[in-house]
Formats: structure tokens, C-alpha cells, sequence
């Protein structure tokens, strides 16, 4: 991690998120944090819940919950 880089303010904040295809809870509790100049990628076996955690966090998964914060912009809710 680059020299300072715990010290700036998150770039996009995922707390506690859990998403839903129809009655199935998929998601359960994901967090992390990414800072400006970061890099983050998912990694995971086949079904882990890589596309998912994209979906909910791109808005296009039917339910979700938790928090989802762009730039300090609450993004659900």
C-alpha cells in the first residue's frame, strides 16, 4: 500500500451488505473499503458471490441491504 494511503478517506465504503435474488439472501455481510489510488479485486471460486457483490453494488440486484457509500453519498435507501 502506498506511503499515506491509510490516511485518506474512503472512495467507496461497503458496510454490511446483503443482497437477495427473490426470496434467496445471496449476500451476507459484506464489507470493505477502497481508497483513492487502490487497486481491489474479488477473488473466489465459481458461486462465491463475485458477480453479486458487483450487482449489489452497481444498483442492479432486485433487493440489498446495508450500506453503500460513493464518495461520502449514501447510494441505498
Amino acid at each position: 500500500m502506498p506511503d499515506g494511503a491509510m490516511t485518506k478517506t474512503a472512495m467507496l465504503e461497503i458496510a454490511d451488505l446483503h443482497g437477495f435474488y427473490g426470496e434467496s439472501h445471496v449476500l451476507h455481510g459484506v464489507s470493505l473499503e477502497v481508497r483513492q489510488g487502490e487497486v481491489v479485486t474479488l477473488l473466489g471460486r465459481n458461486g462465491a458471490g463475485k458477480t453479486s457483490t458487483m450487482r449489489a453494488i452497481m444498483g442492479i440486484m432486485g433487493k440489498r441491504t446495508g450500506s453503500i457509500r460513493f464518495q461520502g453519498t449514501e447510494l441505498i435507501g
